[in-house]
């Protein structure tokens, strides 16, 4: 706050009433203007997009680029490895996916899983960008993804997205964290484990502005006990870091990644060298549910609990047999209708009227004494 030191006060001064104007003139202004009072969180990702009529889900998932951009031109096999990846991780996609399946086991029956993926790879793309001019799809959006993507790109070094902050690998190399790993799963497949090379922001032809971000990785082999290792009890996976996934699919869309990172191990073993530990990373400002459907537990691991109480009205209007049965020592029974008199039965007390017989009584016997008493001693 010193800007001049020939008058420290003076300066001070007036940074303080600087900071105090801004902060108030702060609060009047849009909702997307950061300032101190509204900065956005940790990992914030912007938040969401603005949603146009016909457009596609992988042009509307929120997300924030950060740094430097430099732009570069893509390589045919680039172009080539985006554009089928885009195309068949497309939600809107899925009919015409469905589309070309159907017609290549009509044509050739007895393909299998593997030749129809691969058939997807290399020639799906050319398929529909053929089957949107032939049939004039109407949604524009479509008609632009099926053209592909333009040659020049934007490279990011930072991106947040799902509450993760990542990074390239070249960013991190000279840091102490790390926020390069990451981790895509497929349903029937498994999880591919990787680290981040580029971050690229893609742009489509055509008005509206359609832009996407894609992860250019280097992953390694998913292979199970040659390139990653799963324990099945503990759930913990090692990959190891000198093999390499062969085939060439360096792509993924930014939305489906989840951030890891690998630990060494603190051992000089050949058998532990060559292995990374995974550890995945919980996102910010997002909290995990349990799942609607849990296990049940077992009766006998039940921890005993009594969830109800049963309580039980004392009836204090109780009859007792008046009968009461005697032993007489020579062993006959004696049986006596009377109830038994304890002394403490209200018919047993005295009543007013023997009590009020006593003390007139008693007052008579005291005015006879005093009679007597005063004529002795007249006599006397």
């Amino acid at each position: 706050m010193i800007g001049n030191k020939a008058n420290v006060e003076g300066s001070i001064c007036e940074a303080y009433l600087m900071i105090e104007s801004t902060q108030l003139f702060s609060h009047y202004f849009e909702p997307h203007v950061m300032t101190r009072n509204h900065n956005a969180a940790c990992n914030d990702d912007s938040g969401v997009v603005k949603d146009l009529e016909g457009n596609l889900s992988i042009f509307t998932h929120p997300g924030r680029l950060w740094g430097e951009a430099k732009k570069r031109n893509l390589s045919l096999d680039e172009i080539k490895a985006a554009q089928t990846y885009i195309l068949l991780n497309c939600k809107e996609v899925e009919p015409f996916v469905s589309m070309y399946v159907e017609r290549l086991q009509e044509e050739l029956p007895n393909l299998s899983q593997d030749q129809i993926d691969e058939s997807l790879q290399t020639y799906f793309a050319e398929w529909f960008k053929g089957y949107v001019c032939c049939n004039h799809i109407e949604n524009e959006f479509l008609r632009s993804l099926a053209h592909g993507p333009l040659i020049s790109v934007k490279c990011h070094s930072v991106y947040f997205v799902n509450g993760y902050k990542f990074y390239t690998e070249c960013h991190v190399s000279v840091r102490s964290t790390m926020n390069s790993g990451v981790c895509i799963t497929y349903p029937n497949v498994g999880d591919y484990y990787g680290k981040i090379q580029e971050l690229k922001q893609v742009e489509y032809r055509e008005e509206p502005l359609k832009q996407t971000v894609l992860f250019k990785c280097e992953w390694f082999d998913p292979t199970i006990n040659v390139g990653v290792k799963k324990h099945n009890e503990y759930k913990l996976v090692d990959v190891n870091h000198r093999r390499r996934f062969k085939k060439y699919e360096p792509f993924i869309l930014a939305m489906q990644a989840t951030q890891v990172c690998y630990v060494s191990y603190p051992s000089k073993k050949k058998d532990k060298d060559d292995w990374l530990s995974v550890l995945k990373v919980k996102p910010r400002n997002i909290v995990e549910l349990p799942d609607e459907e849990s296990p049940t537990i077992s009766e006998p691991n039940l921890p005993f609990q009594v969830d109800e109480v049963e309580v039980h009205e004392i009836n204090m209007n109780i009859v007792v047999d008046e009968t009461v049965i005697l032993h007489d020592p020579d062993g006959v029974i004696i049986e006596m209708d009377e109830p038994f008199d304890d002394g403490l039965l209200p018919e047993h007390h005295d009543t007013e009227e023997e009590y009020e017989t006593e003390e007139v009584y008693e007052t008579q016997e005291t005015e006879e004494d005093e009679e007597e008493f005063e004529e002795e001693i007249d006599s006397d």
